[in-house]
């Protein structure tokens, strides 16, 4: 129950009104009302996910059906027990009831087979029950806030009788004589017609098969508006595993698995921000990360893994590459490189990643002097953050690594930079690509060096860019049961964490910022960091700005390189939204995406740790 006034003194006369109300009733818990806002979000979530929530325990191979009946308010409490006892003497014993109890409305919800006639027979007879229970014996209402729907368009008679039924199918008649307008749903003479056009969810991947469409997902999806969203992306995967078993529509099925690997693979950021919205947590990118491993031949994965064990040669070659690039701009402009790029991505006929004049130049590879010795933690520059350096027109005076050395040291709680820090990765760069064994080897080399870094867990390891930090958290599947044993005892920390509980309490602001725009990238959401980026934020400014709008930029390690199509999709609306009034900075925790919001906005990101360092400089 959530109550709402339009002042203090009204919301507390309706909880007063409320308590009272609830102090007599034998409940199973005694009521509890909340004013916090993180614990309404998570009620409201609970209560949202009830229906998907059967859909996720349902047998493979079968259907969710939701249906929305009406009881008079005085006989709900008997109809609901009914309801509940009709249900299981039709064997729907997983069935849920929810709704809105004080208009007497109840959704039923169920799962069901079409696989066999026995299963349509039951499902048969189970409507016919509902509908006598609902009409006949409760004079109640087959329908409440939804529309009627193929399912109740046969019993519609049945509710209202012949005399209103023949009025409704006049109309109808006046309105569309040629029936073009949703025939069937509302009016359809057929008794039989909720067991006709059944759509079935045939067995596809473990990652997605619990999925029931609801579309939760759906407005978190970077490529929501250039091809499809997670929930779309499962529905053709269907479709696909459907007419292949079927052979229903060969040339519809060609079709469809020659569009796949763009429209689903390629453009899928996998960021798992979708696994947030979605009630029972399913992640499309496991599913684009299956596809993207199977689409490997065998000597790309071993490349893959020889390329992950010599990770110390592709820094530099990194960097050098990036020195070239700005070498060739300086020269012949940023057209000729983008059009270098293009031309080789051409000629390859794969992709290849683009240039474009928000190339950062290189960094300098070197770390700044720092000791083991007094240290509280062991700091792990990312390879991004060793490999990119600025932006151009970026301030070039300090490095990253430099502020949060800084930062650190002047909190009074210093940081130490191993020296054989090179050649280590977390590993996220070849899992995001389907690459899993040199994600192997990268994480387990990582957690190895953790370990001895650490004096076997001692000190916390704390990373500069937030997705390093969370695939390094969820890495504990491709461990080896050793370094499983030393990742169990290890501190892995974002930086944006580590600042806010141990740096920001120690530090004196020397000079305030107006106001500063907040990318929170997507591993600070899943984190649950995004409070403490803010908290960050406004401990140095008076106005902090994250975007009503602001989600996954679609940059994603590497695809704003390889299609950038994809961040120009995903950043439309919170590009407009931050470039509507002025900021003094933009900040964010990822090179990657402080590149794909640099390139949407024009304006130039950085780390949030600029930000502090700046504020806090005597």
């Amino acid at each position: 129950v959530e109550f709402q006034a339009a002042d203090e003194k009204d919301r507390a006369t309706l909880e007063r009104v409320a308590r009272e109300a609830v102090g007599g009733l034998q409940l199973l818990e005694a009521a509890r009302f909340t004013h916090d806002a993180a614990e309404q979000s998570l009620l409201w979530r609970i209560r949202q996910g009830l229906y998907p929530s059967v859909g996720a325990a349902r047998k493979r191979g079968t259907t969710v059906i939701i249906e929305d009946v009406v009881f008079p308010v005085q006989s709900l409490a008997d109809a609901t027990v009914a309801l509940i006892r009709t249900a299981g003497r039709h064997g729907y014993d997983e069935a849920i009831l929810f709704g809105h109890a004080k208009d007497g409305n109840l959704h039923l919800t169920i799962t069901q087979s079409y696989n066999t006639q026995a299963d349509a027979d039951r499902y048969a007879r189970f409507m016919d029950d509902l509908v006598r229970l609902v009409v006949r014996q409760y004079d109640g209402a087959l329908k409440g806030e939804h529309g009627t729907g193929r399912n109740m368009a046969p019993f519609v008679e049945t509710e209202w009788g012949p005399e209103a039924y023949a009025i409704m199918q006049h109309l109808k008649g006046l309105a569309d004589p040629d029936g073009l307008l949703n025939p069937g749903v509302i009016l359809n003479p057929d008794p039989k017609a909720f067991l006709a056009d059944l759509k079935t969810l045939p067995e596809i991947e473990e990652e997605v098969d619990k999925c029931i469409e609801c579309g939760y997902c759906e407005s978190t999806c970077p490529s929501q508006d250039l091809t499809l969203t997670p929930r779309q992306r499962i529905v053709v995967r269907r479709e696909m595993t459907r007419l292949r078993e079927s052979n229903a529509d060969p040339a519809l099925a060609t079709a469809l698995e020659a569009d796949f690997p763009y429209m689903a693979l390629d453009t899928c950021a996998a960021d798992g921000l979708c696994a947030t919205a979605c009630p029972v947590g399913i992640d499309v990118g496991d599913l684009t990360k299956r596809f993207r491993r199977l689409r490997h031949p065998e000597w790309a994965q071993e490349f893959a893994r020889h390329l992950a064990e010599r990770f110390a040669w592709l820094e530099p070659s990194a960097r050098l590459g990036l020195r070239l690039g700005h070498a060739v701009q300086s020269l012949l402009g940023a057209g000729a490189m983008v059009g270098v790029t293009r031309a080789i991505r051409s000629v390859i006929g794969q992709p290849f990643p683009q240039w474009s004049p928000e190339m950062p130049r290189p960094a300098s590879g070197r770390a700044p002097a720092t000791q083991k010795s007094g240290a509280s933690a062991v700091y792990f520059p990312a390879c991004i953050s060793r490999t990119m350096g600025h932006l151009p027109g970026e301030p070039d005076s300090m490095s990253l690594m430099e502020a949060l050395v800084a930062v650190a040291r002047r909190a009074g709680r210093p940081v130490w930079i191993p020296d054989d820090v090179d050649g280590t990765c977390c590993g996220v760069p070849f899992s995001s690509k389907g690459y899993d064994r040199a994600h192997a080897v990268a994480a387990n080399r990582a957690v190895a060096r953790f370990w001895e870094w650490s004096e076997e867990g001692r000190l916390p390891i704390v990373i500069d860019t937030s997705p390093c930090t969370y695939g390094l958290n969820a890495c504990r599947p491709v461990l080896t049961s050793v370094n499983q044993a030393r990742f169990d005892r290890l501190a892995i920390l974002d930086s944006v964490a580590f600042v806010h509980d141990e740096i920001l309490p120690r530090l004196t602001v020397r000079r305030r910022y107006r106001s500063v725009a907040l990318h929170p990238v997507c591993s600070v959401v899943k984190m649950n960091l995004t409070g403490k980026l803010e908290a960050i934020a406004r401990w140095c400014c008076d106005r902090v700005t994250v975007p009503e709008s602001a989600g996954c930029c679609g940059f994603a390690g590497d695809r704003g390189f390889l299609f950038p199509e994809l961040t120009g999709a995903a950043t439309e609306r919170e590009a407009a939204e931050i470039l509507s009034a002025p900021h003094d900075g933009y900040y964010s925790s990822s090179r990657t995406c402080e590149i794909g919001m640099t390139r949407a906005t024009g304006r130039i990101y950085r780390s949030y740790l600029y930000l502090l360092e700046q504020a806090t400089r005597e």
